[in-house]
């Protein structure tokens, strides 16, 4: 398990230049941290596929700043995640966890009505909260 900095500095030592060189590789790879604060993110890009699309975006081979030395980009995210999971899984492994529920089709009518219906109420500022009501709309 480890965070953008153990990652980073795992990176420099074995490929070489410095841990700021692989910053933006490992912060790709845990952008999903942002959305879904618990093990879970990693169903989204700790997968074949997080590597396929870091490939995507970085390039086949990664470009080190601080020496110009070049690093397969793949190999930088294949060991990213060797270091959270001990294994690289395809997202399939993780889907077919996951059950599959009528919505995952496409909302009915009803639903739709329901979830675009949900109102979050609005907050001016920190005098507005004294005596709010959750239950308010």
């Amino acid at each position: 398990m480890g965070n953008v900095q153990f990652h980073s500095e795992s990176s420099a030592r074995r490929f070489g230049g410095t841990p700021e060189d692989y910053v933006a590789i490992h912060k790709f790879l845990d952008q999903s941290k942002l959305y879904l604060a618990d093990w879970r993110h990693r169903a989204l890009l700790h997968t074949t596929f997080g590597v396929a699309l870091c490939e995507q975006f970085f390039g086949d081979l990664y470009k080190r700043a601080s020496d110009g030395g070049a690093v397969a980009t793949r190999t930088i995210a294949e060991v990213h995640i060797l270091e959270d999971m001990k294994a690289i899984l395809t997202p399939a492994d993780f889907l077919r966890e996951m059950p599959i529920r009528s919505w995952m089709n496409g909302l009915t009518a009803s639903q739709r009505r329901a979830v675009q219906s949900f109102r979050i109420p609005e907050v001016e500022g920190p005098q507005d909260l004294k005596g709010h009501n959750e239950d308010q709309p």
